[in-house]
């Protein structure tokens, strides 16, 4: 019995050894095992806390440990450590995943917004959170599992991405407006309307730029002032910013009108006008205008900003150069209609003058000469004398020749027959002594280079083109003397003539095709153009006119064609 009992505890000490042996093995595989789970908790870029019921963190990984330096994590509130907040997260800015996870049981996640204080400003940063539920053998939630990481990257590429497609929107707005109309009112107020939209800017205006005087001119503006308008209404090259930009074809930028040296127009600080974009409008590298985008706070625009404003300019440069070709355009047909009107009403008028002057002149000494002649042979023979034909006949001469004389100054009058019969030049030379003179203005004519045929076409639109260039001197320029010069040049020949009179505004021709002188300037543009010539005009009030007109010839293929 006592060796049974001996066998008995034996037997017990080795079942404890046994059992023992295996929680000390099972402790090591859970040692193991936590240190493994751990190990992958800490290899976790995100940051990872278990907290409990009452948001105390129980647990956290490496990540967590080392954004806060050593900090004692385990036993403070989460939203303590991860928000700096002294209360539970909670609606409107913090909606907290880990209290709807107690309410509902299941994951939940929230994406926070957290407001960091920098050197350049308040910079934004962004965190998402996922929280997961951890049950007991109860199968009641006991612990919640946080993940957060920073997400701020993501979010600022899906800002970008939204500001892109936002940009492009109004870049496709903008486009379709600008194509719908080529008034240049009603593009620059749509496209200012827009541009100021899209930035996001109080105050905007757009000049166009005068090649002529080099000068600035507001064309549309909104959000200023009377005041500022007219004392920026005109502004010569590289004055102020705008000046500089038309200047230099670049676009400048001010982050703060009071710090920056260029502003030196009092009109933009009286204004209150901190901050713009100014961009030069263009078309094919040629500045047409400039977008000035202004700001009444200190603001510091961004780089995508900054070029879709010098997009925007290109694309409106493009828009504001095709309203003006629209423009000049149809100015230009309203002459051309009136030129056709004109030319249909001279040629009645001349139709007129010459069926008038025939039936008054020469129409009468005709019945004239036939009375006489009628006269003469219906007399008896036996009542005439050969001394009385003799006698009648002289009379009709003088007659006679005053007919010719009518009817071959009717012919110059339709083809100065000077211009078949010694060339352009003497032809010009005639029409210039004749008109001129008569009117008391002093001609000098001049032929440079070897004189030699010319084509009948090239000849005669020369010749209409300086007859017009004289009649105009004649009814309108009161000058005291005139300078005209036919010049043959190895490819061409030009006509020039200058006067000492009052000269015009060349604009009011441009714009008023009511005007004769208007008319008859295009008259002659337009016989230059159709033989692939050109035609200038220099001219203003006060300094005397200048018309110069080259014709390209091909003086071999005229040779051969004489």
């Amino acid at each position: 019995s006592y060796k049974l009992m001996q066998q008995r505890l034996r037997d017990s000490l080795h079942e404890i050894d046994r059992k023992k042996r295996q929680l000390v093995e099972s402790e090591e595989q859970l040692r193991k095992s936590r240190d493994f789970l751990q190990t992958i908790i800490d290899s976790l870029d995100e940051d990872l806390l278990v907290i409990d019921s009452e948001r105390r963190i129980i647990q956290a990984n490496k990540s967590l440990h080392l954004r806060h330096q050593g900090e004692e994590i385990v036993g403070r509130h989460c939203y303590e450590v991860t928000h700096g907040l002294s209360c539970p997260c909670g609606p409107p800015e913090f909606a907290c995943p880990a209290g709807d996870v107690w309410q509902s049981g299941k994951p939940a996640r929230a994406t926070h917004r957290l407001r960091n204080d920098h050197q350049d400003g308040v910079i934004d940063s962004y965190l998402e959170i996922g929280a997961f539920p951890l049950f007991g053998s109860n199968g009641k939630i006991s612990q919640i599992v946080e993940l957060s990481r920073d997400v701020t990257e993501s979010k600022e590429l899906e800002r970008q991405i939204l500001e892109v497609n936002r940009h492009l929107l109004a870049m496709n707005a903008i486009a379709s407006t600008v194509s719908q109309s080529l008034s240049l009112d009603v593009v620059l107020d749509s496209a200012l309307y827009k541009c100021l939209d899209l930035i996001e800017a109080e105050a905007g205006s757009i000049g166009l730029l005068d090649e002529k005087s080099q000068t600035l001119s507001n064309w549309v503006h909104s959000g200023l002032s009377d005041r500022f308008i007219k004392g920026t209404a005109v502004l010569a090259m590289g004055e102020s910013i705008a000046g500089k930009v038309a200047e230099w074809g670049e676009t400048l930028v001010v982050h703060d009108v009071c710090t920056d040296s260029r502003i030196n127009r009092p009109e933009v600080t009286e204004e209150g006008l901190r901050a713009f974009i100014s961009v030069p409008l263009k078309s094919k590298e040629r500045v047409v205008g400039v977008l000035n985008i202004a700001s009444r706070r200190p603001r510091r625009f961004s780089q995508q900003e900054i070029q879709l404003s010098t997009a925007l300019g290109h694309q409106l440069g493009i828009a504001i150069e095709n309203a003006q070709l629209y423009k000049d355009l149809q100015i230009k047909e309203q002459l051309r209609a009136e030129l056709l009107r004109k030319i249909i009403s001279v040629q009645e008028d001349e139709r007129r003058r010459v069926a008038r002057e025939l039936h008054d002149v020469t129409s009468q000494t005709l019945s004239i000469i036939g009375l006489q002649l009628e006269t003469i042979t219906t007399m008896p023979d036996a009542d005439i004398t050969l001394s009385d034909i003799k006698s009648k006949v002289e009379n009709l001469k003088p007659v006679i020749t005053t007919a010719s004389k009518e009817v071959h100054r009717l012919i110059y009058d339709l083809r100065p027959s000077l211009l078949d019969d010694l060339g352009l030049a003497a032809a010009l030379r005639s029409c210039a002594h004749d008109s001129l003179g008569a009117a008391g203005v002093e001609v000098h004519f001049e032929v440079v280079g070897q004189e030699r045929k010319i084509p009948p076409q090239v000849e005669i639109a020369l010749f209409r083109i300086v007859q017009e260039a004289i009649t105009n001197i004649a009814h309108h320029a009161q000058a005291e003397s005139t300078y005209i010069s036919l010049e043959f040049g190895d490819s061409s020949i030009m006509a020039l003539v200058e006067d000492d009179g009052i000269g015009f505004k060349l604009s009011q021709g441009r714009d008023s095709a009511d005007r004769g002188e208007a008319v008859g300037l295009l008259g002659m543009k337009e016989r230059a153009g159709l033989l692939r010539g050109y035609l200038t005009i220099d001219t203003k009030p006060g300094s005397g006119t200048r018309v110069a007109a080259e014709i390209p010839v091909d003086w071999g293929q005229s040779d051969v064609n004489d």
